[in-house]
Formats: C-alpha cells, sequence, structure tokens
C-alpha cells in the first residue's frame, strides 16, 4: 500500500512539473501576427524554376577553379559576359538554360565563416514578383524593371532573377 501512495504521489509531481513546463512554453510562443492576404499567383509572375545559390568568395579565380576541377562544375556563364568578371554562372552542363546551379561572386569574406548570398529564383517578370512581395508585406529596398532583391520572413536574400530579352535574330 505504501508502495502505490508513493508511486502515485510520484506520478502527480510529475504531471505537475510537465504541467509547468507546458504552461511556460506556451507562454514563451511567439505570437503569430496574421500576415496579409495574398492574391492568387497569375501565369505572368510564377516562377520558371529555382535556378541556384549564389555565394561570395575571396577569390573569385581560385573558387572557380575549385567548382569546376575538383567538383567538376561547368562555367555556364561569366558576368559581365566581356572583360574582368565579377560572378560565374555553374552548372552541370554549361547551359545556362538548363542548369545553373551556383553563383560565385567577387566579395568580401569574413575570416573564418562563410557569407549567404542569396537564393536565385528565375521569374519572368522581376518587377511585378517584386510588387507580389511587396503587397504580401515584405518590401524590398527598391523595386525596378528586371531583375530584383527581396527577403524573406529570415533576412535572406531571394534574387528574383528577370532573363534578359534575346537579342532579335538578324
Amino acid at each position: 500500500m505504501r508502495k502505490a501512495l508513493i508511486h502515485q504521489l510520484h506520478l502527480l509531481r510529475s504531471a505537475a512539473l510537465i504541467a509547468v513546463f507546458a504552461t511556460t512554453a506556451l507562454a514563451q510562443t511567439p505570437t503569430q501576427t496574421p500576415s496579409p492576404t495574398v492574391p492568387a499567383m497569375p501565369d505572368d509572375v510564377k516562377p520558371i524554376r529555382v535556378a541556384g545559390l549564389g555565394i561570395r568568395v575571396s577569390d573569385l579565380e581560385r573558387s572557380k577553379k575549385f567548382y569546376t576541377e575538383v567538383l567538376g562544375l561547368k562555367v555556364d556563364a561569366k558576368v559581365p559576359a566581356q572583360g574582368e568578371p565579377t560572378e560565374y554562372l555553374l552548372g552541370m552542363t554549361g547551359d545556362i538554360r538548363a542548369d545553373g546551379l551556383i553563383v560565385i561572386r567577387k566579395g568580401e569574406v569574413k575570416p573564418g565563416a562563410t557569407e549567404f548570398g542569396s537564393i536565385t529564383i528565375v521569374v519572368p517578370n522581376g518587377r511585378k514578383m517584386a510588387e507580389r512581395v511587396a503587397a504580401a508585406g515584405y518590401p524590398p529596398a527598391r523595386i525596378v524593371d528586371g531583375t530584383n532583391f527581396v527577403k524573406d520572413p529570415d533576412g535572406y536574400a531571394i534574387e528574383l532573377y528577370q532573363r534578359p530579352a534575346a537579342a532579335a535574330r538578324q
């Protein structure tokens, strides 16, 4: 009988502790704020595909050599196309329209850490998509025709990349 009573007291104490922890956890949960209603997405705004991840590198040519010679990626494009590059778009095939996977950009990298660049999403109209993101409550610093940069709820940069119009054939 005594063992049963001690067992019941332990169970009651455990239940009380669980209740205290649960109440504390609920009290510390951030309050959710309702997000604005986002209208249906028309086809001329829908993303085409996620194009890749952009990272900053301290030595562009050294990084290009690593990603191409060591990892086997191919250069899909050099930016700018003429002159000294500031970034390379790398993929598996060398065809930018098929597989852009990673963008390496010349930039400052903090010692001992890596710096996240941006997630790149190819869109048919950068301005329209940036306006949509702004209307959803995440306004970018500025909205321009073409490629725009917005931030997700955690502050990660998203590049809404609008491909340049193809040159007319002659």
